[in-house]
């Protein structure tokens, strides 16, 4: 399954990243954590893609599966936050709070920015893709 490729890139990732895990949570941290997510959910909406268009029965067994997927997935995203000495929870507090900062940093680093703007609309693209599989599939279960 994809999820083992993932996990194994995203441990070399980080393990090459030779970020320290005493350091102090920075603007640049937490861009990265947002980039290195959203690859996450990149992954996680092609799987779920994947799951949806091979999956021959009922909806409710499709759900399941689907569910199935989250655990697998948020003890990934876990695993990213944990690497950089943080949580979810601490991480979007630490985005609100320095929200100025944030936007003074991707400024000054177009590269960052590009890529959290091209993975943003990579997820987007992904999402709907997802919303026109499952309309679909409600779509042909109404008519029979």
């Amino acid at each position: 399954m994809r999820l083992e490729i993932v996990t194994a890139i995203l441990g070399v990732a980080l393990a090459a990243s030779g970020r320290p895990a005493q350091a102090e949570f920075s603007v640049r941290d937490y861009c990265e954590v947002t980039l290195r997510a959203r690859e996450i959910a990149e992954l996680e909406w092609k799987d779920r893609i994947s799951v949806a268009q091979l999956h021959q029965g009922p909806s409710a067994v499709l759900e399941s599966k689907l569910r199935s997927l989250d655990p697998q997935y948020e003890r990934l995203k876990g695993r990213l936050y944990a690497h950089y000495g943080t949580t979810f929870q601490d991480y979007l507090r630490y985005g609100a709070s320095h929200r100025a900062a944030i936007r003074l940093y991707l400024e000054q680093d177009p590269d960052m920015r590009g890529a959290l703007d091209a993975s943003s609309r990579r997820v987007q693209s992904l999402r709907q893709h997802m919303e026109s599989v499952m309309s679909a599939r409600h779509a042909a279960e109404e008519r029979k």
